[in-house]
């Protein structure tokens, strides 16, 4: 009887300890969040759904598999795609369909505590490769080397007898030296203060496939990582032009004018310290810095602040998602909120995203105004475009740049989640300035409709309307058009890239 009580005893804290994972993971989504959700049983590899709207006409395959703890993906041409690794620092490349035995690059130095490692990819196009070495693909977006266009999913293969160097890669890692303040609290290091820790942006040389590893590193950004191991974002894109856009959170520490503090009667301007950002650089230029860029003639005491000059938006709470409408060329990101709130923004220049005073729309958040932001000069607020009340970890948004899987989903919005594995669509708006509900995956049918006018999933009936697939086992932290048109997906947990495509006759 003694051993049966046991048993149950067992059983009933093994079911409260995951019962209490899941729900800390749908309220406060970070990577500790993700240990616990990973102790969890996973669903079996077929147990992805469609949307019944078009389940019959597409399908989803697995391409790859074999990487641990992925965070970010970049295709350089038709056959190669660049994979990283959080934990490992390891740069894995994919050619030809198959996962290579050995990385391209590793980076040593890196600390994974929590949110922190190798964190974000993207490549481009050296600058001084000809025109005429640069094929155009099958889609309809091409390369203009005078612009310093980057190199996108319609690249081809460009093949190197040369050895001369035809990519520049970029890295976002959080990386630890020898510290020089171990007894200093203050500053950004590791739990004994043995180390130094920072967010790092390097730009590296690639001869390409086939042609040895990354080289001659170049850091181009130093930020900052702590005190906390957490909201240290990561995610880098590449739009048009060949600006470069790079988000980094409020690495949960409430403390700056970047993060709308303080506030009220007693709100004053203090020195921004490069957190709650989106960064825009220009690596393939001449400058590094846009001279056009929201806040590059910033003063503070009468004085121009050099690190304001890089950035495009702040306010943000964490993110892990940016993209570029292919129609506009505007910028878009994805936010997560802390008890309430995930968010998709078009981020116009000058952005100031609220945190930490609103996240979701301003009506929702009680007696909050305006007013009680921090705006600098050349800043301005608007409510995201679409939010879930119960955060859901929303991680990367991707804008289709292709008509494969329909003419109807061409230049449509996906964003994947962490807490559920699932995959959403979004319809934009005829002027392109945000989300269309009604041409939403339901679209005509009024009673499905209702409930999401406001732009707000309050609850998982509504969020249920906008899923375009579910049950991804790994959960989503990538997403991106490939160079054939189609839609691949980079899940976490287990390691894997699925492919989604128009389903074969």
């Amino acid at each position: 009887m003694k051993r049966f009580v046991a048993i149950i005893s067992v059983t009933i804290f093994t079911i409260l300890f995951v019962v209490a994972a899941v729900v800390d993971v749908l309220t406060n989504f970070n990577y500790s969040s993700i240990i616990k959700l990973f102790m969890i049983p996973l669903q079996s590899n077929d147990s992805i759904e469609i949307n019944p709207n078009y389940e019959n006409r597409i399908e989803v395959k697995l391409i790859a598999e074999g990487l641990s703890h992925p965070t970010s993906m970049t295709f350089v041409d038709n056959n190669t795609l660049l994979v990283t690794e959080k934990d490992s620092g390891n740069v894995r490349l994919i050619s030809n369909g198959t996962l290579q035995k050995e990385p391209i690059y590793t980076i040593n130095n890196i600390s994974i505590e929590e949110e922190r490692g190798l964190l974000g990819i993207a490549a481009a196009m050296d600058k001084s490769v000809p025109n005429d070495r640069i094929p155009f693909g099958n889609t309809n977006v091409h390369i203009n080397r005078s612009q310093n266009t980057f190199i996108n999913a319609s690249t081809s293969l460009v093949t190197n007898s040369t050895n001369e160097i035809l990519y520049k890669v970029y890295l976002y890692v959080t990386e630890k030296t020898v510290s020089q303040f171990k007894n200093d609290k203050t500053t950004n290091t590791d739990q004994d203060n043995t180390y130094t820790i920072q967010n790092r942006v390097y730009e590296y040389d690639w001869l390409g496939p086939g042609q040895g590893n990354l080289s001659n590193p170049k850091l181009l950004l130093e930020l900052p990582s702590g005190p906390t191991p957490y909201h240290n974002g990561g995610k880098m894109h590449f739009d048009r032009q060949g600006y470069l856009y790079i988000v980094i959170g409020d690495l949960a520490t409430i403390n700056n004018t970047l993060q709308n503090y303080p506030s009220g009667k007693n709100k004053s301007i203090t020195v921004p310290n490069n957190s709650s950002v989106i960064f825009r650089i220009n690596p393939l230029g001449e400058s590094l810095i846009p001279t056009d860029n929201p806040f590059y003639s910033y003063f503070h005491n009468d004085t121009i602040l050099d690190s304001a000059k890089f950035y495009y938006s702040y306010g943000i709470r964490n993110g892990f998602g940016l993209d570029t409408d292919p129609v506009t060329g505007k910028l878009w990101n994805t936010e997560n909120g802390e008890n309430n709130y995930d968010e998709i923004n078009l981020v116009e220049p000058g952005l100031n995203s609220g945190w930490y005073k609103i996240m979701g729309p301003i009506s929702r958040n009680n007696n909050t105004l305006i007013a009680d932001l921090i705006m600098l000069n050349g800043s301005h607020y608007s409510d995201p475009e679409f939010s879930w009340r119960i955060p859901v970890g929303v991680t990367d948004i991707e804008f289709l740049e292709s008509s494969k899987l329909g003419k109807d989903l061409e230049n449509d919005i996906f964003a994947g989640d962490i807490n559920n594995g699932n995959l959403y669509l979004f319809k934009v708006n005829s002027t392109r300035s945000g989300i269309d509900i009604h041409k939403g995956l339901l679209a005509g049918e009024k009673e499905n409709e209702k409930g999401l006018q406001d732009l707000v999933a309050d609850n998982q009936k509504e969020r249920e309307k906008i899923i375009f697939a579910k049950n991804f086992e790994g959960r989503i932290t990538d997403i991106e058009t490939g160079p054939d048109g189609n839609l691949y997906i980079l899940t976490y947990f287990d390691g894997r890239i699925y492919r989604i495509s128009a389903a074969e006759n």
